[in-house]
């Protein structure tokens, strides 16, 4: 793409993209969910393990559960009941310990599978709930996709660091397009078997660990940051040349970031043509 399109674009946040892509190479790092794609894709490949009825998962997953008797053999349980369960103690998690520590509480979700799984089970998440023409669908930002095309055409490495599993968003990478191996995300511990288990690898890719995940994997600071939330504001505050701080409507964070020269881009119109 050799022009950017300008569809909901602000005028100052065109503007500055338009001036500084072309005349130079260098290096953007996007947040993914509500940042890149419209609504969130990590929790849909948790509720998609969910509803194929956990079966990459021991028996036995009563540490990660506060009524441990209850799921000693989650086999036992309905599917439904397990859907309902497993949303109500993420709930908790978030409600009660914060953010960061309830998406890592999702990693036991994770374990048992192979490589091969994590990207079969996210593809079939991606194939069930891209639907772009549902505002509560999960689908890439015009503006976002554009904009990667034109960052593309203009040799600019493009990454994606995000809080949601690594393999799962590397699987679908190629809709934007970004290379798998620029996705950095939540990573597990592999084990004997190939199969990754409930452990984390540090940095975990939230708040400060984005920096420090981009500080390990790319060894250098972004030129422009894009995200949404104060996950993203370490990351944003990082930017060499500038960063977009995309406001979904949290007064605090958007204030955060115009008072650290951020530029605010409202979020993105609901699309009348995707493509």
């Amino acid at each position: 793409m050799t022009n950017l399109t300008k569809n909901s674009w602000t005028d100052e946040v065109y503007d500055r993209l338009t001036t500084l892509i072309p005349k130079k190479t260098g290096i953007v790092c996007f947040d993914f969910d509500h940042t890149l794609i419209r609504n969130d894709f990590g929790e849909k490949i948790m509720d998609q393990l969910i509803m194929e009825g956990l079966s990459f998962l021991p028996k036995d997953l009563s540490p990660f559960f506060r009524d441990q008797t209850l799921w000693k053999d989650h086999t036992k349980l309905s599917l439904a009941e397990k859907e309902h369960l497993v949303w109500e103690e993420y709930t908790y998690q978030l409600k009660e310990f914060g953010i960061e520590r309830g998406y890592r509480w999702t990693c036991f979700l994770f374990q048992g599978l192979t490589h091969k799984d994590y990207y079969d089970v996210s593809r079939r998440a991606w194939e069930r709930v891209n639907q772009p023409h549902e505002e509560s669908g999960v689908f890439p930002q015009v503006e976002m996709k554009d904009l990667i095309q034109y960052l593309n055409h203009h040799n600019w490495k493009v990454f994606i660091v995000t809080a949601s599993p690594e393999p799962g968003i590397a699987a679908i990478a190629h809709h934007f397009p970004v290379l798998e191996s620029h996705v950095i995300g939540m990573k597990q511990v592999l084990d004997e078997n190939g199969k990754y288990t409930h452990e984390l690898i540090e940095p975990y890719t939230y708040g400060e660990g984005k920096v420090r995940a981009i500080e390990e994997r790319i060894g250098v600071y972004p030129d422009l940051v894009f995200g949404d939330s104060f996950n993203d504001y370490p990351m944003l505050c990082k930017a060499k040349e500038f960063a977009v701080a995309i406001d979904k409507g949290d007064p605090n964070f958007v204030k955060a970031c115009s008072e650290k020269g951020i530029l605010i881009q409202p979020y993105f119109n609901f699309p009348t043509l995707t493509k």
